[in-house]
């Protein structure tokens, strides 16, 4: 049985929802109190703060007091982010277990343990199959469908989009595109070089952070060729920051942005960090499309001649029959279940390794 008292919350509240394996041998609690912290604590539940509080010292001051005057062992669940900052370490000075969706970080100098995860790739995965029970599309609709352009769906405001948005509009690509920019988290100053751009065919924003990110529309992938993907790391976000805790040389971070297209045999390319394709091969078997891009651009470290590289190939000559083993490859690959399993099963065979 794997016990938790959550500190203001838990992003495994959403990953146990998996398989009913994990309902039913992990046990979450929130922590309302102090006194229940302790109780919870003296039952051998293992205490896992949310690393994403921007001011941890003040929300969870007598939580954190506690667990450092008793050289408790912590889980920081900083798994939603992409980098760690000064304030996601909590200012713990027990021992500490850091949850992260970073896949290049293997190990970290504030914290004791790093234990990275794929939560994207997991939880896209409980949205579509079980929560939204989404269909996914297959080679044969896209084969039904008359195609132009590409489709690029851009949320928060970064510098990455914005470059890909100037690109954009200076070839005059946006007429033919299915091309959005909706200016989340942006200054008026921001909007006003870059308007927000909607599609008549949005699906509803309810600013959950999670359901408008995961829902689409199936006609924009049916009506375009591929997906011109702006990843939420594409700057080596996990040095970036005005307090990075540290700096490292590359991040590999995945979120849904990258497996809407996998879900529905969609081509896709994408303005992400260094070695993003690669790692995707590497790390998750995802097949390359070759035989419509040039990837050569993915081991480029300057960000901007990088993005060049990408979007020099923006092409509607996309032959889905020379693709198709590929597209349904990386299709199933994403919908074994068994294979989710597996990555939540090691992750919590990592946590307990930590306090063995």
């Amino acid at each position: 049985m794997y016990n938790f008292i959550a500190v203001g919350g838990t992003s495994l509240n959403r990953l146990i929802k998996l398989d009913k394996i994990f309902l039913n041998s992990c046990s979450i609690v929130d922590a309302t109190s102090l006194d229940q912290f302790k109780e919870y604590i003296d039952k051998g539940f293992r205490p896992i703060i949310n690393g994403l509080n921007n001011n941890p010292t003040k929300e969870f001051r007598e939580y954190i007091e506690y667990v450092n005057d008793n050289n408790i062992h912590v889980i920081i669940d900083a798994m939603y982010e992409a980098n760690v900052m000064k304030f996601h370490h909590c200012y713990i000075t027990s021992p500490t277990t850091l949850l992260t969706s970073n896949l290049n970080m293997k190990q970290h100098d504030y914290f004791d343990n790093v234990i990275t995860v794929p939560y994207f790739v997991l939880q896209t995965y409980i949205l579509y199959t079980q929560e939204f029970k989404v269909n996914p599309i297959g080679v044969q609709e896209h084969l039904n469908h008359t195609k132009k352009s590409f489709l690029c769906l851009n949320g928060v405001n970064r510098q990455s989009r914005r470059y890909v948005y100037n690109y954009v509009k200076e070839n005059n690509l946006l007429s033919d595109a299915i091309f959005s920019f909706i200016n989340r988290g942006a200054g008026e100053n921001i909007i006003s070089e870059y308007p927000t751009l909607l599609l008549e065919n949005d699906v509803p924003n309810n600013d959950d952070g999670v359901t408008w990110d995961n829902t689409f529309n199936r006609d924009w992938f049916l009506n375009t060729y591929f997906n011109l993907v702006t990843e939420s790391s594409a700057m080596n976000d996990a040095s970036s920051g005005t307090m990075p805790l540290h700096n490292f040389e590359n991040t590999f971070f995945t979120t849904e942005k990258t497996l809407k297209p996998i879900f529905n045999c969609h081509p896709f390319i994408c303005i992400a960090d260094k070695n993003y394709h690669a790692n995707l091969k590497e790390v998750f078997d995802i097949e390359m499309y070759d035989e419509i891009f040039d990837y050569s651009f993915d081991s480029i470290g300057e960000h901007e001649q990088r993005y060049d590289g990408v979007l020099s190939q923006l092409t509607n000559d996309v032959d889905y029959m020379s693709i198709k083993e590929k597209l349904e490859h990386n299709q199933q690959l994403f919908l074994d279940h068994t294979r989710h399993k597996d990555i939540l099963i090691n992750m919590l065979k990592q946590i307990d390794n930590t306090y063995n």
